[in-house]
């Protein structure tokens, strides 16, 4: 029996593994002690699932990464009691739902280390409490902290890094305080919801990807002190019943909107500095109110300030400054009250109101911007005591229709003198009573530039484009003004990368783009080349680099337009890399032309970024990046209509509302051409309507103006089912031949099989009249790691395209990252935007369980996911197949969250481990694949290793396989490293001395 030592108050009990007078575990520990010990735990792993259901404290012994509790089938900590305490310790949990289970009570924690990859790791249930102080908390799968339904926690100078979702979510009555804290490199930063209460002071919070705070149905959240930077999405967003206060906090170099609030959201301001914002500073909609005061913002790539719909905005004693657009936009039917702002350095107008919006700017001064304050449409409001000066075109414009009190702020402080000149008052700020220009800045003509940003702005759908182009335009407008000013014109990235799919208006938007620059006197001609692989790369050493100058060479003084530019690195690493040599080519000739000729590349998004890894120098040059999106369905009908009115048609009521529909019915795969997908529904329906009135002797000329919906033709083929397609049986034998030569299996490929079959004999009873059998086509994929799920996915998705049952049988890979939102909401947009992408082929869904891991709580997105997934496979049962993927146990579970998962995934394909033979062979197939060899002792060495090492729940299998494989290559490296004149066995031939350990790559020994 391990020893205690008993103190005055308490004992101190030892876990020591290996030690036979301690405790082995620190379950074994915990069950012998008595509230108020101390269990001191010296170093070493311990692979066990600790309940710590008494009071006592878990104490680590030496360095905190010395002492781990590691757990892979369970929480690693639950804590079911009043008062627990850990502290110095490691805690790591590899997979399943939750690290850390403040189940009931109180956990105290106090330097230790949370090493996730679950779903959640810490999780501070209802009516528990957590404290943590000088916590490093990591979880690569899943969220951070997650405190609901009257939970608290207290995190203080703690670290919340790499987290792949949101790193704290505070949910329900529930209440967290987070204090000199650092929340770096996550998804996404605080989610506060559902009435509950964060207190963030003198946080440091950097590189989330999405929105570093959410607020949203009535949860409240006070920001002290505290710095946010180098984010890719919103900084505060504020929904609906939110409220947000923030003081003395900085934000600096956000990718998108610094605050943001909508619904009826109510937000305040005080001392807060916002700099070098992608997007708008502050953004109001909806009912949303903000209340700012002795506030800075500068440096904004857009409008700094924007109030839409009924929002209120009221803002004082703050500065706004260079901003590459509005400094304050007042529009719909919003209300903003400026007092004693500083605006300066707007390349619009520093102050204006729109359409129906009030806008009353008092005090202060506008000045160095486009125009001073403008009020446009039906807007009202009132100018009083502002300075107005030094705008480059007007200090006040007024238009015919506004209602605007106009108070010089001599008239303001009550000059006698000065109130004699009341009635021409607006005269004197350049604008006449009937809203007649009188400044002696001339109205600018419509200029070529002026018409090409017209045809620009007339360009369907695509308004983040136009953004985006409109302010480099704007960039280089100011840089030619500084210019003329004497100061040095600022860095501007002349060239582009389009990212997007197909059909979405970049070549025209590029073709736009050159003849704008040259408008702007960037470049001499502004003629756009337009070139693809084929045109720079040649089939000898040597013609690459000549194709590549000449093409280039063409484009000086205009656009190089390279379309699908990504082909050019696909075969990057072969001995005959051209496409390599022409991308090299291209890079150094950028920078020996790098005044004389603008670059653009385009292609998919996904590709893109591979190609601009390609080479170290094309990331310096190709700095921006504009999007382009999916055109809407009702962009997609609106270029219809274009392509209707251009060749003199025209679209019934009707058919208008027919052809919304069938644009968003149609599948939306990588295969989608958006505008060119219109335009050949467009002369599809002319050929229907040719078809129609071909046998009709007498028609008007109205009637062949008019499509109707009987115009509009089927969806493409998409549905699954027998008798779709044409069967290819070439391919299917192909296919499935290419399933039996994979490793092992041999289950799998009997079910696979059988399925085919099945879908060929219904096939077969449909042609000859005959009922098909009802067949499950969603799957289960279940079984560990390793084991081909994907890749027999691929082929399934392949087959059945094969077999006429589906269109295009792309297979769709999703996990939970990529379904599950962070707000209410966005789960079912994104897991409906996941399935869409998916129809006519296969959905995914690797490790589908972890959907199901929080069941049970009231704000379970996970299973919004889930419910969201089986409305979907019902309405569109005959367009996708699904394959839900995980663990055997786990897939069980995952099936019991929606009384509807159980019916549609009613056929299950079990995938074993690989036998040691198995893996011996995968590892073979790798090695040959890479010029080694095997040989009998090697062999032998390698099935003695695949017998000996333990195969639990998280065994790798073939992945486990190739890491063997890579080590004993590596291991073959460095005996050979010494030879001097090696022969061909010495290089190729692997040794059984080359097999490594199992305990070299992290493995036990079962």
């Amino acid at each position: 029996m391990a020893a205690r030592l008993m103190t005055q108050k308490r004992s101190a009990l030892t876990v020591w593994a290996g030690n036979a007078d301690c405790h082995q575990t620190i379950t074994s520990a915990i069950a012998v002690a008595n509230d108020g010990d101390v269990i001191s735990i010296r170093p070493g792993v311990y692979a066990e699932s600790v309940v710590i259901d008494r009071s006592v404290t878990l104490s680590g012994t030496g360095n905190v990464d010395d002492v781990r509790i590691e757990a892979t089938v369970a929480p690693a900590i639950t804590c079911t009691v009043g008062d627990a305490r850990i502290s110095g310790i490691t805690i790591q949990r590899s997979d399943g739902d939750v690290a850390i289970d403040v189940g009931s009570g109180s956990l105290s924690m106090d330097e230790c280390v949370v090493e996730a990859s679950a779903d959640v790791a810490i999780v501070v249930r209802s009516d528990t409490r957590l404290t943590a102080h000088s916590v490093r908390i990591g979880n690569e799968s899943g969220a951070g902290v997650l405190v609901y339904d009257g939970g608290v926690a207290e995190i203080t100078e703690s670290t919340l890094r790499e987290i792949s979702t949101t790193a704290l979510v505070v949910r329900g009555a529930s209440s967290a305080q987070f204090i000199d804290c650092d929340i770096d490199d996550v998804q996404g930063g605080f989610l506060v919801a559902d009435g509950a209460r964060l207190t963030i002071t003198r946080g440091r919070v950097s590189r989330a990807q999405q929105s570093m705070v959410t607020v949203e149905t009535g949860g409240t959240v006070d920001i002290t002190g505290t710095s946010f930077s180098s984010g890719a999405g919103i900084g505060i967003l504020a929904t609906t019943g939110a409220k947000a206060a923030l003081a003395d906090v900085d934000m600096d170099g956000l990718g998108a909107q610094s605050i943001v609030g909508v619904g009826d959201s109510t937000i305040s301001l005080s001392r807060v500095e916002i700099v070098h914002s992608g997007a708008h500073a502050l953004q109001l909609a909806d009912q949303a109110k903000a209340s700012v005061k002795d506030c800075r913002f500068s440096d904004v790539t857009h409008d700094a300030v924007v109030v839409t719909g009924t929002a209120r905005l009221e803002l004082s004693d703050s500065t706004v400054e260079r901003v590459h657009g509005t400094g304050v936009l007042v529009l719909d039917d919003a209300t903003a009250v400026l007092e004693n702002v500083q605006i300066a350095d707007a390349e619009e107008t520093g102050a204006c109101a729109r359409d129906r919006a009030e806008l009353t700017v008092d005090a202060g001064a506008i000045q160095r911007c486009l125009v001073g304050a403008a009020w446009h449409d039906e807007a009202r409001g009132m100018l009083r005591a502002t300075t107005l000066a030094e705008q480059e075109h007007e200090d006040l414009h007024l238009g015919e229709h506004v209602d605007v009190e106009v108070v010089t702020r001599a008239e303001a402080d009550g000059d006698d003198a000065a109130a004699g000149r009341a009635a021409d008052s607006a005269q004197r700020f350049g604008v006449l009573a009937d809203g007649t220009d009188t400044a002696t800045t001339p109205v600018r003509e419509r200029s070529e530039l002026d018409g090409l940003l017209a045809e620009l702005d007339s360009l369907v759908g695509l308004d983040s484009v136009k953004r985006q182009v409109e302010t480099l335009v704007r960039m280089h407008q100011m840089a030619e003004r500084r210019a003329e000013a004497g100061l040095p014109s600022p860095p501007i990235s002349r060239h582009l990368v389009f990212a997007g799919s197909p059909g979405t208006g970049k070549t025209t938007v590029a073709r736009l783009y050159g003849r704008i620059l040259a408008a702007l006197g960037v470049v001499r001609t502004g003629q756009l080349i337009e070139v693809a692989r084929p045109d720079l790369v040649a089939a000898v050493i040597g013609g690459t680099a000549i194709k590549t100058t000449e093409m280039f060479n063409k484009a000086l003084g205009g656009v190089l337009f390279i379309d699908e530019a990504y082909a050019l690195s696909k075969d990057s690493g072969s001995s005959n890399d051209f496409g390599g040599e022409a991308i090299d080519t291209l890079v150094k000739l950028m920078e020996d032309h790098r005044d004389d000729v603008v670059v653009i590349v385009a292609g998919y998004t996904n590709d893109m970024r591979s190609f601009m890894v390609a080479n170290p120098g094309l990331s310096s040059r190709f700095s921006r990046t504009i999007e382009f999106a999916d055109y809407s369905s009702a962009e997609m009908v609106t270029i219809v209509e274009g392509l209707c009115s251009a060749n003199h048609y025209s679209l019934e009521f009707e058919t208008v509302a027919e052809l919304h529909n069938y644009f968003t019915d149609l599948p939306r795969d990588e295969t989608f051409g958006n505008g060119r997908t219109a335009r050949k529904v467009f002369e599809e329906m002319l050929g229907r309507q040719a078809y129609r009135l071909g046998s009709s002797d007498e028609i008007d000329a109205l009637t062949l103006t008019r499509l109707i919906p009987d115009d509009l033709g089927p969806l493409p083929g998409s549905s699954i089912g027998a008798g779709v397609g044409r069967v290819d049986d070439v391919r299917v034998e192909q296919l499935l031949g290419t399933l039996r030569e994979l490793v092992g299996l041999d289950g799998v490929k009997a079910e696979v099989e059988g399925m085919v079959d099945l879908l060929a004999s219904a096939r077969r009873r449909q042609a000859a009249g005959l009922p098909a059998p009802s067949l499950s086509r969603h799957l289960i994929f279940a079984g560990p790691p390793g084991t081909g799920k994907t890749t027999v996915a691929r082929l399934y998705g392949s087959l059945l395209t094969a077999l006429g049952v589906l269109a295009q049988g792309q297979v769709t890979e999703v996990s939970r990252a990529d379904l599950v939102g962070e707000y209410v909401g966005h789960t079912a947009r994104r897991t409906t935007e996941a399935f869409n992408r998916a129809r006519g082929g296969v959905l995914f869904i690797d490790e589908a369980y972890t959907l199901s891991s929080a069941s049970g709580g009231g704000n379970d997105f996970g299973k919004e996911s889930v419910d969201t997934l089986v409305k979907l496979m019902e309405d569109h049962r005959d367009e996708v197949v699904v394959i839900a993927a995980g663990y055997e146990r786990e897939m069980d579970r995952f099936l019991e969250t929606n009384p509807g998962l159980d019916s549609r995934f009613s056929h299950r394909v079990s995938f074993a481990n690989y036998t040691p033979d198995e893996l011996v062979t995968i590892v073979n197939q790798h090695a040959m694949q890479s010029g080694y060899e095997c040989t009998g002792p090697t062999v032998a060495a390698l099935r003695g290793h695949f017998t000996a090492v333990e195969k639990g729940p998280a065994f790798g299998n073939g992945r486990y396989a190739r890491q063997v494989m890579e080590a004993a290559i590596a291991n073959h490296a460095r005996r050979t490293r010494s030879l001097q004149n090696p022969t061909m066995d010495d290089l190729v031939l692997l040794l059984p001395e080359d097999v490594p350990r199992p305990a070299d790559i992290g493995a036990r020994v079962g």
